[in-house]
């Protein structure tokens, strides 16, 4: 799929691609080229649907990893197209007047990871109403803190034993009677 497609991206600065089998590719672009490529693969290429928008965090290279997932009408091609953008609070386009569904994937990466939108109409509370913490999909995030610091172990929990501990000792008492029987008999 790349062989045929990237002749015709002319233009665009292709960072890194990926084919993986006949059917799907990736290619990485600068966060200024992204809305650009999105476009034209929209409207000349046939990747008419955004399936989703994902994002990783790799807090080590200070940068978020997004991938829009294209696919063609007839299902027979799926491009991942990614970018790289700093977790400092760069701004990251709008691809609603592309895909009216880019709203609900860029209200969640806005408010699970902190990436502002520019040109997005709605980024008020969506999942984590009144939320005043750092975003939970971000990795500094600390789950466990924000847990003991928010809320109340409930009574009658004070006996809590490690699951797979106490799974253990279940099987070595098994395996030690089912040993006892055997010698016994």
């Amino acid at each position: 799929m790349l062989d045929a497609l990237l002749p015709q991206l002319h233009g665009f600065e292709i960072i890194e691609q990926m084919q993986r089998g006949e059917r799907q590719a990736f290619v990485r672009v600068p966060p200024a080229q992204l809305f650009s490529l999105l476009g034209l693969l929209k409207q000349s290429h046939g990747f008419v649907t955004l399936t989703t928008i994902a994002c990783a965090d790799w807090m080590e290279d200070g940068v978020f990893g997004l991938t829009y997932v294209l696919e063609t009408a007839k299902r027979d091609r799926v491009l991942g197209v990614q970018t790289h953008l700093g977790r400092d609070g760069a701004a990251l386009e709008t691809a609603i007047p592309l895909w009216p569904q880019a709203e609900i994937f860029e209200r969640e990466l806005h408010e699970m990871f902190g990436i502002p939108i520019s040109g997005h109409p709605s980024l008020g509370d969506f999942m984590l109403e009144g939320w005043a913490h750092t975003p939970p999909m971000r990795r500094e995030f600390d789950t466990l803190k924000f847990v003991q610091d928010t809320y109340e172990m409930r009574g009658g929990r004070e006996d809590n034993q490690d699951v797979r501990e106490a799974i253990r000792r279940r099987k070595e008492a098994k395996k030690a009677a089912a040993a006892a029987n055997g010698d016994a008999a």
